[in-house]
């Protein structure tokens, strides 16, 4: 029953996390570009890494149903790569387009890439992003290197001190994660959609408010099955065993 729920709780957190990024492809596809470089790719490409397969890698090492700890540390580690990998394509693909002079203001809505211009690293918006990727890269070194089973002159007793700080880092980079994705959309559809496409704004509000609804749900079940948010259970009382041993000694004297 209780491999059942991981199961359940991995695969939810997964399919949640999931339909942000599909909701952006589609908005998009309708109402933007997916250009390579523009700040919807860019968009795409950091919810995916940052939600959908960070929000993964720190479910799975919980849930699923594998006993083998080095193997679920293995794909723990794959995962972080993958979204690793999406984190920098969609910083470069944000980093083109906001240093890019002459691309970006073509006079069809589809064709235009939405340049932010050097206003966009004074956002908030950039901020958290700029701290979640930095957050995010300190975690990933430090855990690869304390928790990495083939390093041997890694005392256990340091790796068990470790381990509650790198899941607080953890925990903490996907809230950091959350935020900076849920205002890069605030960010997008408040300052350009209503410049660019006045007919999309009823299509803009639609997809943060469902973003943002997704990525809250996805958080909590994600922050359920690593019990964050559990109750302790009632810890048991043993009995004393003295009073088992006092009983002994008085039969035997009897």
């Amino acid at each position: 029953m209780q491999g059942t729920a991981q199961i359940v709780r991995l695969l939810l957190t997964t399919v949640l996390l999931l339909i942000p990024p599909i909701l952006l492809i589609a908005y998009g596809n309708k109402y933007a570009t997916l250009k390579w470089n523009s700040s919807i790719t860019h968009g795409i490409f950091m919810l995916f890494g940052f939600c959908t397969l960070l929000g993964t890698a720190v479910s799975s090492f919980k849930n699923l149903p594998i006993k083998s700890r080095d193997t679920r540390k293995l794909i723990h580690v794959l995962l972080h790569t993958a979204c690793l990998v999406f984190m920098l394509i969609g910083w470069s693909q944000i980093y083109k387009v906001t240093h890019n002079s002459h691309g970006g203001h073509g006079h069809s809505g589809h064709d235009h890439s939405h340049d932010h211009g050097t206003d966009h690293y004074l956002s908030v918006h950039s901020w958290l992003g700029v701290l979640t990727m930095i957050v995010f890269a300190m975690t990933y070194v430090f855990g690869a290197v304390l928790f990495n089973p083939f390093l041997k002159f890694i005392k256990p007793s340091l790796r068990m001190a470790a381990k509650p700080y790198h899941i607080s880092a953890g925990v903490g980079v996907t809230l950091l994660a959350a935020a900076a994705t849920t205002t890069g959309l605030y960010n997008y559809t408040e300052k350009y959609v209503p410049d660019i496409f006045k007919s999309s704004q009823t299509p803009a509000l639609r997809l943060i408010l469902g973003s943002a609804l997704f990525l809250g749900l996805a958080f909590f079940v994600l922050m359920f099955s690593l019990q964050v948010i559990q109750p302790n259970p009632k810890p048991k009382v043993n009995q004393p065993k003295t009073v088992m041993v006092s009983e002994n000694v008085a039969h035997t004297s009897a």
